[in-house]
């Protein structure tokens, strides 16, 4: 893979990410406004699981038999 292959690559993901964030915003909006006053191991925990709510939007319109394929 060329630098400018993986680029892209990461250019792709990052869009992805943003995509799926828009998706998610309004159920996140007040949660992602709390966090900065949370202790910080709560901070990283609450940041595991937007993380994690981001990749569940991310991969809602696939199908178990597209991700079987994938791997």
């Amino acid at each position: 893979m060329t630098r400018e292959e993986a680029i892209k690559r990461w250019s792709d993901i990052a869009e992805t990410v943003f995509w799926a964030e828009e998706r998610i915003a309004k159920e996140w909006d007040s949660r992602l406004r709390a966090a900065p006053g949370m202790p910080r191991e709560e901070q990283y925990q609450f940041a595991k699981l937007y993380c994690r709510a981001v990749a569940v939007e991310i991969l809602s319109r696939t199908s178990d038999e597209e991700l079987a394929r994938m791997c």
